[in-house]
């Protein structure tokens, strides 16, 4: 199925062709329309970006995550306490008590990482935010690519076969790593890897993405392996910057 009529500008030849294809083969627009939230549960995550950060003393997983990719919201139970619930919505964030009541909010989070700040390692409320517009925007990929500008077509090398990869420009309104991502696919469509720079970490937090362990999810294919290693351009690393396992479930309209 073509890309809808408001997605379609300035995807033209080999970046249409790859978008189409990725959309087809992750479930096609139909699954993609009827998906009302996905459920995640983290098993483990590890490497050198979280250590930096402060994971297991300044901030903790949730118990489970609520995402909604097409409002761009994600809900974290038993966050960052037993019955407390962080919340994330297009850039904002709340964090409430086991009681219900607000901890803290805040409008432009990503606005709190400026200079030197993105130094810090993360509170509560910036882990909420990473892990919020990563897991957002993640799941609601290839389907929203359409909304940013293809830029360019490149190649990689991944476990001795050649992926081909859009380069994106994304809207400025995303909440996301940076907005230039290049997104590289299987010859069937599949997503493979993913690069960019996790800004609010800083600039040289440049990852090489690579979604593993699919399942088929309401229709839908949902990685549930994610490895991220730092690169240089486009030349991956064997040093592991995050590694995170999960069991993934989701609900339809």
């Amino acid at each position: 199925m073509s890309l809808p009529a408001e997605e379609r500008s300035g995807w033209e030849g080999d970046a249409r062709v790859l978008l189409e294809a990725a959309v087809e083969r992750h479930g096609g627009w139909d699954a993609w329309k009827l998906l009302r939230s996905v459920s995640v549960t983290p098993k483990s995550l590890s490497g050198m970006l979280p250590w930096l950060k402060g994971y297991g003393q300044t901030f903790r997983l949730p118990s489970r995550a609520e995402i909604d990719p097409h409002a761009g919201r994600a809900v974290f139970h038993d966050y960052p306490t037993l019955g407390a619930t962080g919340a994330f919505e297009r850039g904002s964030i709340t964090l409430t008590d086991a009681g219900g009541a607000l901890v803290a909010s805040i409008a432009d989070a990503r606005g709190t990482f400026r200079g030197w700040r993105k130094l810090r390692r993360w509170s509560p409320a910036d882990a909420l935010y990473f892990f919020g517009y990563a897991l957002t925007h993640y799941h609601g990929l290839p389907f929203t690519l359409g909304r940013g500008k293809p830029l360019g077509i490149h190649r990689v090398r991944y476990d001795g076969r050649g992926l081909r990869g859009i380069e994106v420009e994304l809207p400025a309104e995303l909440h996301t790593h940076s907005r230039r991502q290049t997104f590289y696919f299987e010859e069937d469509g599949l997503l493979r890897r993913h690069d960019y720079v996790a800004d609010i970490a800083g600039a040289w937090a440049r990852g090489a993405h690579f979604w593993t362990d699919f399942a088929t999810v309401s229709g839908l294919e949902m990685a549930r392996v994610r490895h991220v290693v730092a690169r240089f351009g486009r030349r991956s690393t064997p040093f592991v910057a995050l590694h995170a396992e999960l069991t993934i479930s989701a609900a339809v309209r």
